[in-house]
């Protein structure tokens, strides 16, 4: 009996989600999506989310769809006043921290290669070629940043059921540590290639790097942690995640 109760929440969870999907009226959506949060757990929403894609959705629009739910079913200034709410160790006000930090340096990233691509002639001790790997070797150290939320954060969200939307962040980690290391490789390669080339490959690297660190941070910061929030409300679970993140070291502090 039990079973076949589960597979209801499930259905009906399965139901909701298409109905997001073909645009029914957001406000009636919202209404219905807080009262489903608190009646489905992890296990109706991942069979919710196989039968969306046994129905042919793809992998990409049922995270969405499981993470707009999420969304809806949270109130709106639940997630607007995220940071403040946190408490001073919490480790996603770490974690949204270092977002802060890896901001700035791709702001300061994009500056100095906006000024190399302005000049005709660099080498390896020009001050802006020397800021450009400082700066690199700082996003490089970010991958402890990834670490901790591939090893620590996602597998608890994954215990309780979000596993499309880690599977979506995680995936996105993957390209951007790619995309990190190919800008390494670039520099470290810098006397193999025409200074055009090299400008070339740089702007472009760093470009679509921003790009995508930046938006992940935001679905990171709006979608994710608010939900994460919502889900694990034990802060022994959290101060659990906290000491293991303590282990691994946290990026943004590398001089």
């Amino acid at each position: 009996m039990a079973i076949a109760y589960e597979n209801s929440k499930a259905r009906t969870l399965a139901r909701f989600l298409k109905r997001i999907n073909s645009g029914d009226d957001p406000e009636i959506l919202r209404k219905e999506a807080n009262q489903l949060l608190t009646r489905v757990g992890p296990n109706d929403i991942a069979t919710a989310e196989q039968n969306l894609l046994d129905d042919g959705y793809s992998i990409q629009l049922v995270q969405l769809l499981s993470a707009t739910f999420m969304l809806m079913g949270i109130p709106q200034q639940y997630c607007a006043n995220l940071r403040t709410r946190l408490g001073d160790d919490h480790i996603l006000r770490m974690v949204m921290v270092e977002h802060d930090v890896v901001r700035y340096f791709l702001a300061d990233l994009r500056n100095v290669v906006n000024a190399i691509g302005q000049m005709e002639h660099l080498s390896d001790v020009s001050a802006e070629f020397q800021k450009l790997t400082h700066l690199i070797e700082h996003l490089y150290a970010a991958k402890e940043h990834i670490e901790r939320e591939n090893g620590v954060i996602f597998p608890y969200m994954r215990a309780y059921g979000r596993i499309s939307l880690c599977t979506a962040m995680r995936n996105d980690h993957t390209n951007i540590t790619a995309e990190i290391d190919k800008l390494l490789a670039l520099t470290v390669s810098f006397g193999q290639f025409s200074l055009e080339q090299f400008k070339a490959g740089l702007i472009v690297g760093t470009r679509r790097l921003r790009e995508m660190m930046l938006e992940h941070f935001c679905q990171e910061d709006t979608i994710l942690f608010p939900i994460a929030l919502v889900i694990i409300q034990d802060s022994e679970v959290w101060e659990r995640m906290k000491a293991v993140c303590d282990q691994i070291g946290y990026c943004g502090v590398h001089t």
